[in-house]
């Protein structure tokens, strides 16, 4: 059991491996998850010990490193620990709200698909509504109301939209696969209901993980730019309250001071989201073995 187990992993090491496109962007993930998780072993928690005024807005330096790799904030205290520790909290909320989009919007999909009738007139008519709805404007103005860092909350403000138009694809696939051959003779077999929807599902997989990836990536910038201006309670090592001192104490859209707290930020978001984007897109070579001849 623990050969077959330990050949499976090997097995699918090496798939990751041979889809260079995914295997970097994968590398990139994994870099995020260690940062959010052994860099809070390795770097101090932010605190005011390690402010120093005198030192407030520095660039970047190797002074005491790595401590100062990323220079100070207005209070002089170095970016790096803020940074480290900021990344779990956006690593859960984005995570929570794709997983909260992708299974709402695959049990409701499925279930029109599947039941069809009256089923699907009323859950079709659900989507479309969801999927009119300004759904930008009633986030901020949500956001603002409830103004929580709970990530719970945070992630279900975020996903409140988004699982519709993943449902009605959803809903289009499953139509399209219940009428094939197989699974028609699965009907006719006897198959139980669970067994024909997995076989359903299936072929599904690879686009339901793209979308997964890409919401991601959607939901890192809408938590960031939350906060960056201001929507969201300002709260210690969150990658967005620097974004948001850098430009309202810094001035960094109008002046040098802030700069660096302004990019350093940004380079760390664009190359997270580099990595989701790289997966996403090497992903369906990685799921459907079609694919990989091409």
């Amino acid at each position: 059991m623990k050969n077959k187990f330990l050949i499976s992993l090997y097995r699918l090491f090496k798939l990751i491996y041979r889809n260079k496109i995914f295997f970097v962007g994968f590398l990139i993930f994994v870099f995020y998850i260690l940062m959010g998780t052994v860099g809070l072993l390795i770097i101090p928690y932010p605190s005011p010990s390690l402010a120093n005024p005198f030192n407030a807005f520095q660039p970047p330096s190797l002074n005491h490193f790595p401590l100062y790799i990323f220079g100070t904030d207005y209070e002089g205290e170095p970016l790096l620990p803020e940074i480290v520790w900021g990344t779990p909290f956006i690593l859960e909320v984005t995570s929570i709200a794709s997983v909260i989009t992708i299974g709402v919007g695959l049990i409701l999909g499925l279930l029109a698909g599947f039941m069809g009738r009256f089923v699907d007139l009323a859950l079709n008519a659900l989507f479309e509504i969801v999927l009119t709805l300004p759904g930008f404007p009633i986030t901020l103005i949500l956001a603002t109301i409830i103004h929580t860092s709970n990530p719970l909350i945070l992630a279900g403000i975020l996903s409140m939209f988004s699982w519709a138009g993943l449902a009605k694809a959803i809903r289009g696939f499953t139509y399209s696969l219940k009428k094939q051959e197989y699974i028609t003779m699965a009907k006719i077999l006897g198959l139980s209901k669970i067994r024909i929807l997995k076989e359903i599902i299936y072929p599904m997989s690879s686009y339901i993980l793209v979308h997964l990836f890409q919401d991601m990536m959607f939901y890192v910038f809408g938590l960031v730019a939350l906060y960056t201006f201001g929507f969201l309670p300002l709260s210690n090592n969150n990658w967005g309250v620097i974004l948001n001192f850098a430009i309202s104490i810094g001035g960094a859209i109008y002046s040098p001071l802030g700069f660096w707290n302004l990019i350093i930020p940004v380079i760390i978001i664009i190359i997270y989201e580099i990595g989701l984007m790289m997966m996403s897109i090497g992903l369906g070579k990685l799921v459907d073995p079609r694919l990989r001849e091409y």
